[in-house]
């Protein structure tokens, strides 16, 4: 295919570099100017151009960019109306993108994240996308959404990912005070999640209870510490940030 990036972040970068080498062409906007320039640099398959220039090279384009400079990046170009867009843009619906994006009208939002690097990144999309089922559906996980609104509710639940990993930290300062090794900490700690979370099946069949029902033996170690994180109160903290988070995206 020959793809387009509108924007070069961390998470288009990502991206891109589970593209690169599959004989597609892909071209990408200099925004974030030491990114494109690496990737434009390492892979004969990249190359940089204006925004316009990446419209005129590509049939289906990502758009990377934040919602503060969307419409002035937008408006400065023309589309093709057989192009298929596909936007990462939190905040600016499909309606709005069936303005900007005109006379292109195969128009989706899907919510990818740095983990789609190595694969299964879970990919909500609204509404189905044949273009991207193609470029990223064998190695990741497309959920295909029923309505736009469905959307909201899982663009703030990636925010619990730092929250996660801000717990792993604490545990890695913990555990490396009594090995006298971060590193061993760390590689400990990632591969304790990482197998953990890669044995749960992803069917949907309530099995983060299943899991953490067989981590609940009375009197283990896990259940001592879960009952301690809750009685301090950090499990109703994490429900109330994320509907703090719902009332920011206008949820119900």
């Amino acid at each position: 295919m020959k793809i387009g990036f509108i924007g070069t972040g961390k998470i288009a970068y990502s991206c891109i570099i589970a593209l690169v080498g599959r004989g597609h062409t892909i071209t990408i906007t200099e925004r974030n100017k030491s990114i494109s320039t690496r990737l434009a640099s390492e892979f004969d398959d990249v190359k940089i151009a204006s925004p316009q220039g990446v419209i005129d090279e590509s049939d289906v384009i990502f758009l990377a960019i934040m919602e503060d400079v969307t419409e002035t990046i937008l408006n400065s170009i023309t589309f093709n109306k057989n192009q298929t867009i596909i936007s990462f843009i939190l905040g600016v619906d499909l309606k709005r993108l069936q303005t900007l994006c005109a006379p292109a009208h195969d128009i989706a939002i899907t919510i990818p994240l740095p983990m789609i690097e190595q694969g299964n990144c879970p990919l909500p999309i609204y509404p189905r996308n044949k273009a991207l089922s193609q470029l990223f559906g064998k190695e990741n996980f497309i959920m295909e959404l029923s309505s736009e609104a469905e959307l909201l509710p899982f663009f703030a639940a990636t925010a619990i990912l730092s929250t996660s990993l801000a717990q792993l930290e604490i545990g890695k300062m913990w555990l490396q005070k009594h090995l006298d090794s971060s590193e061993v900490a760390e590689s400990y700690l990632v591969s304790l999640m990482a197998g953990t979370y890669s044995g749960i099946k992803k069917d949907g069949l309530n099995r983060i209870a299943e899991e953490l029902n067989s981590l609940s033996t009375k009197g283990g170690l896990n259940s001592q510490l879960r009952n301690h994180m809750r009685d301090e109160g950090v499990e109703d903290s994490l429900y109330k940030g994320l509907s703090s988070l719902g009332k920011r995206l206008n949820l119900n």
